[in-house]
């Protein structure tokens, strides 16, 4: 099969609307029952041609969605913190050079106002 004529220059991988039911919060109160925290994960990844076929290749968003998934159980104040256990887990595939991690607690406030962060974090030896 012929090489195609075009170059691979900027890859991302992305997960959008995962919600998942957390317990978090400054106050005590708010972290004694679980809430809905909405990620959002854009991964940017080193640019390489994936082989046919061969997920070995690319970067699994299957294992991300996985593994931050899995931190469900966890309780924290902050979404800070959840920030940087994303970040963990994102940069353990060595092709993932940054990620913008968006973070939402849609039902802390009465009415449809949400709040949250988003913080764009670079593998530290690239920054």
């Amino acid at each position: 099969m012929a090489e195609p004529s075009w170059s691979l220059t900027n890859s991302h991988i992305f997960i959008r609307d995962l919600c998942l039911e957390v317990h978090i919060g400054v106050g005590a109160e708010e972290r004694a029952k679980p809430q809905r925290l909405l990620i959002d994960l854009d991964l940017e990844v080193r640019p390489a041609r994936a082989v046919e076929n061969d997920v070995s290749t690319v970067v699994d968003y299957g294992t991300v969605l996985a593994a931050v998934q899995g931190l469900a159980s966890r309780e924290t104040q902050l979404l800070e913190t959840w920030v940087g256990w994303i970040a963990g887990i994102c940069f353990a595939d060595t092709r993932v050079t940054a990620a913008s991690i968006t973070l939402t607690k849609p039902d802390v406030f009465a009415g449809s106002v949400q709040v949250g962060v988003r913080q764009r974090v670079a593998r530290a030896e690239l920054s």
